[in-house]
């Protein structure tokens, strides 16, 4: 989405190749399966609020609700797309077959890109001076095998293909997984179904779209005074701060079924509002890992007898493939992909080739492709250069080192990024990261909010490339924003006297 903005906003002439019928990737809903394309389910609510992912540029309106329906999201996109008159630029129904380098390339860097379309089976071959590859990596779902699995006379799929739940009535389901994907689909057929096992390895700690005081969650977590914690103290440390102060008084894991195995800042984060209250009332039931199939149903590990079942849905995550690249552009050795700060490609003569939002962030993903959309155009207009391949295999090295030593086993290590670090990483390499310092000295009320307040997309338009008049008003801004849909009036009004506030502090020191 931020791509086509992006390169207009330098200046160049982007041409983007959409494989369905219409722009707006995830957030289009469809009813049909379509291979290499992201899906969601029909009750799919965005897990970061409207503010924290936010184009730095495009304030959503107040209207909007903070966690916004797939089709609002989708209304949202759309609005910015006509904003920046992306939709001509745009190519439908075309699926790409081949991004190969030209016989040029060690001169020109130019790439041949051969698409079909899926409407007249016509064949185009076109040159491009540069490439952006923004398919992401939650779209080629990965099905977990068991023992005994192909005796289950039951269905079997995968929450990448879960488009509703009527066919779930009256029986008995298995989900394997413990993500957002596993508990969206344990809560949504839950409703219907007779009970619903949910069957993990490792357990989860949970967080919840609403935070403290009501506020959404990320608006209150994402802070620069909060991580700069990880600056400090190991992020271990950090992470029972966390689920201690913050989870735990919520949602204590310890107490159920499968304890977490892993901080919660050591895995993805796990979003769900409603599977606590589930996991009460006992319509879904939390089951360790499944030891093997039988015909009806399966044994849990621990368990002598068949738990038996009429479906299972696996929520066993996606692997990531660019099959229409040419062979040797991102190669994974040894568990590390190589893609210097997970954008370019290290083994290539010419930095003409970025792959946006392949990453795993604790935070939103939109406000991080969209800087690194802003530095690939950078780059792909000569106005920035990469390092050497030694400081580039060094960075990712030393990413992937990091990663090992705090997050649980995975095959994609070497793109997990905290978002504030991230964002400042890829920012400052185009010159978009505030200058703190000068901003205290100068604005010391914009500071206050910079380090205390939510570290909002709209910051690293203050400067650089690009910048925006508008970016301090929409970060002094956002709390009336944020507040607007619940209350309906100024926010100035929903706060509380600051006497009141402490006096609650402390009667909630003597009561939990």
């Amino acid at each position: 989405m931020a791509s086509i903005a992006m390169l207009k906003e330098e200046g160049l002439e982007p041409v983007c190749f959409e494989k369905t019928d219409r722009p707006g990737g995830t957030w289009f809903y469809r009813e049909e399966i379509i291979e290499g394309v992201a899906s969601i389910m029909p009750t799919t609510v965005i897990n970061h609020s409207k503010e924290m992912g936010a184009f730095s540029t495009f304030p959503p309106a107040k209207e909007y609700n903070n966690y916004m329906r797939h089709y609002e999201m989708y209304q949202y996109l759309m609005e910015y797309w006509s904003k920046y008159d992306c939709f001509r630029h745009v190519r439908v129904n075309m699926e790409v077959i081949s991004v190969k380098r030209t016989d040029d390339y060690n001169e020109t860097g130019r790439w041949i890109v051969t698409a079909k379309s899926l409407i007249t089976n016509e064949i185009s071959v076109e040159v491009y001076d540069g490439v952006m590859v923004c398919v992401g990596h939650i779209n080629r779902p990965k099905m977990a095998t068991f023992p005994g699995q192909e005796k289950f006379k039951g269905n079997i799929t995968h929450t990448h293909s879960l488009k509703g739940v009527n066919e779930y009535k009256d029986q008995v389901i298995v989900i394997v997984g413990t993500g957002c994907s596993a508990l969206d689909a344990a809560v949504d057929t839950s409703s219907v179904a007779k009970q619903v096992y949910l069957s993990t390895r490792s357990g989860a700690h949970v967080l919840q779209r609403v935070g403290p005081h009501g506020y959404p969650y990320d608006y209150v977590l994402l802070r620069r005074c909060i991580f700069f914690w990880f600056d400090i103290l190991p992020p271990n440390v950090v992470s029972w701060l966390l689920e201690s102060l913050y989870l735990d008084p919520q949602f204590n894991h310890n107490i159920y079924a499968v304890k977490p195995t892993h901080h919660i800042f050591s895995k993805d984060p796990v979003i769900n509002d409603h599977i606590t209250s589930k996991l009460l009332s006992g319509s879904v039931k939390q089951k360790p890992n499944i030891q093997r199939f039988t015909e009806d149903g399966v044994i849990f590990e621990g368990d002598s007898e068949v738990t038996k079942a009429d479906a299972v849905i696996m929520a066993t995550g996606y692997t990531w493939k660019f099959p229409f690249l040419e062979e040797g552009i991102i190669v994974e050795e040894e568990a590390k992909i190589s893609l210097y700060k997970c954008v370019f490609p290290i083994n290539l003569k010419h930095p003409t080739l970025a792959v946006i939002g392949f990453v795993l962030p604790f935070g939103p993903g939109f406000p991080i492709g969209e800087l690194q959309c802003r530095w690939a155009t950078q780059v792909l207009a000569g106005k920035y250069n990469l390092p050497s391949k030694r400081e580039m295999i060094k960075d990712i090295n030393d990413r992937y080192k990091k990663n090992i030593a705090r997050y649980a086993p995975s095959e994609k290590m070497s793109i997990r990024v905290d978002y504030i670090k991230y964002c400042d990483d890829i920012a400052s390499q185009f010159g978009a990261k505030p200058n703190f310092f000068k901003i205290f000295l100068t604005d010391p009320r914009l500071f206050i909010h910079l380090i205390f307040g939510p570290s909002l997309p709209y910051q690293y338009r203050l400067q650089g490339p690009h910048s925006w008049d508008g970016a301090r008003e929409a970060i002094m801004t956002s709390k009336a924003r944020m507040l607007w849909p619940i209350t309906k009036r100024n926010f100035d009004e929903c706060d509380e006297n600051v006497l009141v506030k402490i006096f609650k502090k402390v009667l909630r020191l003597v009561f939990y």
